[in-house]
């Protein structure tokens, strides 16, 4: 996501990467054609720090890096999941840090539709710039709360990802050992597609399925609404 990002705004901006791994940080600047340095000088002249880390590691980085930033200076995540992550960031982030949470709703730079959900936390100085930054980088902003953003995306992506999580485990099951290849269909071809992306990123998926608040209800329903589906057809088997 940081390489996605960072080829979007490029233009826009100036940008300069860091990383616990200066080397790769380097290679990766080197080859999208931006700065690098190291994480306390980065951080130290930057205006912006976006923290394109994984959740968890989020609470952490925000004590390190807050004791550098400049005041005033924004500090923006692009987590997945914004109840809870958005409420420990708060605490941990000193008054005089500004806070964004943002949420890009696509892996790749190259596609045609690249909506994100930006979410102003605290302070107003750097809400219209960032806003302003992100849709001449190509991307559709809209701006919500913390609570519609996780009751949305509880649709979006936790029903969304287990409907196709729980068809990867029946497919598990079903198919060992068999030759599925002259059989398949388009639609079966792209519903492949989608597990495909889903199992390259596996661990955010998961993260959504456990840290999204509305996850519960959502999956409930679903296997609710597959128990009576299954009902109905049952009942129905054989009839005309």
């Amino acid at each position: 996501m940081g390489r996605c990002l960072t080829r979007l705004l490029r233009n826009h901006c100036d940008i300069t990467l860091c990383s616990r791994r200066p080397d790769r940080a380097l290679s990766v600047a080197r080859r999208l054609g931006v700065s690098a340095s190291g994480i306390k000088d980065c951080i130290a002249k930057s205006e912006i720090v976006i923290a394109a880390i994984p959740t968890e590691g989020l609470q952490s980085f925000a004590g390190q890096v807050s004791e550098t930033m400049r005041p005033g200076s924004l500090f923006v995540d692009i987590s997945s999941v914004k109840c809870g992550v958005v409420e420990v960031l708060s605490r941990t982030l000193p008054a005089d840090i500004e806070y964004t949470s943002i949420h890009p709703l696509f892996a790749s730079a190259a596609v045609s539709q690249k909506n994100v959900i930006l979410i102003p936390i605290r302070g107003s100085r750097w809400n219209s710039q960032l806003k302003q930054l992100l849709a001449s980088s190509d991307m559709r902003v809209t701006e919500s709360t913390a609570e519609e953003h996780d009751k949305v995306m509880a649709t979006v992506q936790v029903l969304n990802h287990f409907t196709y999580l729980s068809l990867r485990c029946a497919m598990a099951r079903l198919n060992r050992g068999q030759d599925m290849e002259p059989f398949k269909t388009h639609a079966f071809r792209k519903s492949l597609a989608v597990l495909k992306l889903i199992e390259g990123n596996l661990q955010t998926v998961e993260l959504i399925q456990r840290r999204n608040k509305y996850a519960p209800s959502v999956r409930e329903l679903f296997i609710k609404e597959a128990k009576r589906l299954d009902q109905q057809y049952r009942s129905s088997q054989g009839t005309t």
